[in-house]
């Protein structure tokens, strides 16, 4: 895949300054909307040029987990290296904030690509939640004290959302620099980037939050549709800038990617 280099340069140069990872949270309110496909896309590029990436799995149904297991298994076949070599998931997230530690969960894919992984046990992570804490400020702030030693091993950390979950998007939110909110042009998609610009809103309004919405990313779309041209008409109600120019078509290869991992062996990958 071939980028301008010097966008990843100065990415370099600034988390060299920061001294620690930029954070990214893929969101929306509504499921389906291409959510784990940009993260594990995207942490895939910033790899492949050279950025030391970690994809942070908060979804209980662990398709970003599953969908980078199988990318780094396709690269070892590829570089023929033996099942030994082969990436092996040990321990996942809900373990890890259990033992209040998840500096040993990261798990190698390829060169400059990590999975914290998660796994459909995530889904005791509200009970947990509200066993060890007692404010609403400390239910908002549970995750940071653990994310925050990742953020100095890496170069940008993507956190893979599910949806609905307020308790999970309210931790990610509140140590995240940025969040990219992805919008499958439909119309349940868009009303859920509004309820989530909302809670975003509200959340870095309350707490003070350095977070920046970096914009709207519109997926799986049909240029020949009246629909999706309208809902983009739409979405440029939050402002002029704030819909990327790029628009992702629904191209069946990236569904794909999620039985086979993510890979450039042929023209269509």
């Amino acid at each position: 895949m071939q980028y301008n280099k010097n966008t990843f340069t100065k990415l370099k140069d600034i988390v060299k300054k920061r001294q620690r990872a930029i954070s990214v949270v893929i969101g929306n309110q509504k499921g389906g909307v291409g959510k784990t496909a940009n993260a594990t896309l995207l942490s895939y590029v910033l790899a492949e040029n050279g950025i030391n990436t970690l994809v942070v799995d908060l979804d209980p149904q662990a398709n970003a987990t599953n969908l980078l297991f199988y990318t780094g298994v396709r690269e070892a076949k590829r570089l023929n290296k033996p099942e030994e070599e082969y990436p092996e998931i040990n321990k996942t997230i809900i373990r890890g904030i259990s033992d209040g530690d998840l500096t040993d969960l990261p798990v190698k894919i390829k060169d400059n690509l990590s999975i914290l992984p998660s796994y459909i046990d995530f889904d005791n992570f509200i009970k947990l939640l509200y066993k060890h804490t007692d404010t609403e400020y400390e239910e908002t702030h549970f995750l940071a004290p653990l994310f925050e030693p990742l953020a100095k091993s890496y170069d940008v950390i993507i956190f893979d959302m599910p949806p609905q979950m307020k308790e999970i998007t309210n931790n990610a939110i509140v140590f995240a620099d940025y969040v990219l909110i992805t919008l499958q042009t439909q119309k349940d998609s868009l009303v859920g980037a509004k309820r989530y610009i909302e809670a975003l809103t509200e959340l870095k309004q309350k707490y003070d939050l350095g977070i920046t919405a970096l914009g709207l990313l519109a997926v799986l779309n049909d240029k020949r549709g009246s629909v999706d041209t309208a809902i983009l008409e739409e979405a440029k109600t939050f402002g002029d800038d704030a819909v990327f120019e790029t628009i992702v078509p629904n191209m069946s290869r990236i569904k794909r990617f999620a039985i086979t991992g993510i890979g450039e062996e042929d023209y269509f990958d």
